[in-house]
């Protein structure tokens, strides 16, 4: 079996997705209401995670400046990708809010710094969160949720993937959004998800 191959225990449906960020989110206002921060951070992880398909290694380096949320252009500035390469990655409108929440909630309910050189992610003495811990940050959000412990955190990359493809049709696009140097990459996610499978099985009699 090739390596590279996008299997499908390697991405979430779009219902297992749903069901991980309504748990996310549910934790985090328990989380609120009790005074702490930990599902607060945890969901805008996980919602970043699985609305942008960036890697691990690019969440954690997130700085406040690399998030251009003007409402015209919404985009993060990911400056140190694969192999050292810089691009935007363009954000929905619901990640855009969430993200601005969440610099609002840094600033006056933690005492956070959200000065432009500042961490969006912030761990121990003011530092970048470690990819380790966001890592196991995840890991708990998917326990929580209940679903499958082959899930990491890089299968929030591959379910944005899988889904924007079937979504979009735009291979290009997705290759951007994801930093991929070869299309070839991005064309290993253009197998048609499995809930899928019927509804086009079934085109043929219409």
């Amino acid at each position: 079996m090739n390596w590279y191959a996008i299997t499908r225990d390697k991405f979430m449906s779009m219902k297992e997705r749903n069901k991980l960020l309504r748990v996310c989110k549910k934790q985090s206002r328990v989380d609120m209401d009790d005074n702490r921060r930990t599902w607060v951070t945890r969901y805008m992880v996980v919602h970043l995670a699985v609305n942008s398909g960036l890697r691990v290694s690019e969440i954690a380096a997130l700085k406040i400046f690399d998030l251009h949320l003007n409402g015209r252009e919404n985009y993060l500035t990911i400056r140190n990708g694969k192999c050292g390469k810089k691009r935007d990655v363009y954000v929905d409108a619901e990640l855009v809010m969430h993200l601005q929440n969440y610099l609002f909630f840094k600033e006056t309910l933690w005492n956070e710094s959200i000065d432009r050189e500042a961490p969006v992610f912030t761990g121990n003495g003011g530092k970048h969160y470690t990819t380790t811990a966001l890592h196991i940050s995840f890991k708990k959000a998917i326990e929580k949720a209940g679903l499958s412990r082959n899930y990491s955190i890089h299968s929030a990359r591959h379910t944005y993937a899988t889904l924007l493809l079937a979504k979009t049709g735009n291979i290009r696009f997705v290759q951007k959004q994801l930093g991929h140097a070869s299309i070839s990459m991005t064309s290993l996610y253009a197998d048609v998800l499995p809930e899928q499978n019927q509804s086009l099985a079934n085109a043929i009699l219409k």
